[in-house]
């Protein structure tokens, strides 16, 4: 059983850590249900608004308190996943009612009943384990990485190598976000094509979301399957001279993309912040409707849209710039429609082969291989892959 001067402590953590935020609110309403749990006198939700909002708490304040269960419960999670996960005790409000249940952290207590030559065991099992990863991690390495110096010595990439600002790899991670009904109790993730940004999903939330259909933002990224292949190929260009960190493009901000080198790989729809070098392109991107690359002619707009399904035969386009950043940096985009055009755009520059094609596509149509530039391609696949690249536009950029 969980001693009092247990709970004080862990409901000072709890409220003091970054993940449950400063809300007095939020405070008031988690120490009121935990006191209600030691009284065993559970609240029904009347009194908890009473207690909230005041004795004149109204019928609409009722029902405002699910959401603030909701959300609490939320940070209760967020906060036992990140700052708490090591505390000797978890507290959680399990749906269907406001009991308050506390829990001895089951990983601790495990760990704890093992004797020590249990504990020595599985340290030397943990211990094989890891030097069996890193000996097959090395022999993949060495068996599929490519002449790192090439690359290096590439005109394309050598800005990266010579310039002493660190690099940062930037994933488009796409945005989801959950939905629980407090009618069926049901819980359930959703992806929509035209949420991909917070401020995006927080007009759709104040449009869709009432007292039973609560809405909420995820506190983890979502993938596309092609991202692994997206960091095995940029580590192969990288390592080991240049280190890098990575990042999904959901925690990216303005002071980041001041700081870095950038290379961003991920759908046109998930560059966020890095979609604004459309603004002074020649080249447009449609995200809201149609999701389409444009481009100024003589005979008038031409529009680029992925065709087919891209889980059999397919047509997508694919965009590439390498563009001056705000402070002395660079930024690298290899993007696409879809995710297949835009690993055919990562391909296409991440090995010798490949890029000396680029290369001599370049010296071709311009007479030289320019610092900066933006390309279009045409990309014909097959269940998500590209398999055929077609140069459509390549334009140089100013260094300003």
């Amino acid at each position: 059983m969980i001693e009092e001067n247990d709970i004080q402590a862990l409901l000072k953590r709890i409220e003091g850590s970054n993940s449950f935020g400063s809300s007095a609110t939020y405070g008031r309403l988690l120490q009121f249900l935990v006191a209600c749990t030691q009284e065993n006198n559970i609240p029904k939700e009347h009194a908890l608004a009473e207690h909230i909002f005041g004795k004149n708490a109204e019928g609409a304040d009722t029902s405002k308190i699910r959401v603030y269960v909701y959300h609490l419960r939320k940070k209760l999670q967020l906060y036992f996943e990140n700052e708490g996960k090591d505390d000797p005790y978890t507290l959680s409000i399990p749906k269907g009612g406001y009991k308050v249940q506390f829990k001895k952290n089951t990983a601790d207590s495990l760990w704890s009943v093992l004797s020590p030559n249990a504990k020595i065991a599985i340290w030397g099992i943990l211990g094989l384990l890891l030097c069996s990863i890193a000996v097959n991690a090395l022999l993949v390495y060495k068996n599929n990485s490519t002449p790192q110096h090439l690359m290096s010595k590439s005109p394309i990439w050598q800005d990266f190598f010579k310039n002493d600002k660190p690099v940062l790899v930037i994933i488009g991670d796409l945005f989801i976000f959950s939905e629980e009904n407090h009618i069926t109790g049901k819980l359930v993730n959703f992806r929509l094509p035209e949420i991909n940004s917070k401020a995006e999903f927080e007009t759709y939330k104040n449009l869709e979301e009432n007292d039973e259909r609560i809405l909420a933002e995820m506190t983890y990224p979502h993938l596309v399957k092609s991202s692994a292949e997206w960091v095995s190929q940029l580590t192969k260009i990288f390592h080991p001279t240049k280190d890098f960190n990575i990042r999904v493009r959901t925690r990216v901000d303005a002071k980041d993309v001041h700081d870095y080198n950038i290379v961003f790989v991920g759908m046109q729809k998930t560059a966020g912040i890095l979609n604004s070098y459309f603004d002074s392109s020649v080249f447009d991107y449609d995200s809201k409707e149609t999701n389409e690359y444009r481009l100024k002619s003589p005979n008038g707009m031409l529009s680029y849209q992925p065709e087919g399904d891209p889980n059999n035969k397919h047509s997508d386009y694919g965009f590439i710039a390498k563009y001056p950043g705000p402070n002395n940096n660079t930024i690298f985009m290899f993007s696409g429609l879809w995710d297949s055009a835009t690993s055919e755009s990562l391909r296409n520059f991440a090995s010798p082969n490949k890029i000396s094609v680029m290369e001599k596509c370049m010296e071709a149509e311009l007479g030289h291989i320019p610092e900066y530039f933006e390309m279009l391609i045409g990309v014909n696949g097959v269940d998500r892959i590209g398999f055929e690249t077609k140069v459509l536009h390549l334009n140089e950029l100013s260094n300003n």
